[in-house]
């Protein structure tokens, strides 16, 4: 599954921005942080899961695979994910950990 972070990456950022600006207050209130994490799960694990199938892998590699990385970057702050790019070491680590 080799380039499969690169990929859903980018996709995924460009959703969990659009859910932050559509979420009312800011990082560090619980109502903001769980309403942000939700769609930070949700779009990385929606965009994920058809980039890795893309990249070969099957249906059911592809579900654990990304379900994997979302828990990964679970224990990321929420200000953490809202800088996370393409080339961050966390989405790198996650998806190194996460490989079958």
């Amino acid at each position: 599954m080799g380039g499969i972070g690169r990929s859903w990456g980018a996709a995924s950022l460009a959703l969990m921005l659009l859910a932050a600006l559509a979420a009312c207050g800011k990082p560090g209130d619980p109502a903001y942080d769980k309403a942000f994490n939700a769609a930070f799960d949700k779009s990385t694990h929606d965009s994920c899961v058809p980039s890795a199938v893309a990249h070969g892998a099957s249906p059911e590699a592809a579900e654990s695979y990304c379900t994997c990385v979302v828990k990964e970057l679970d224990n990321l702050p929420v200000a953490r994910k809202q800088a996370l790019n393409g080339s961050s070491p966390e989405l790198s680590n996650a998806a190194a950990d996460c490989r079958p």
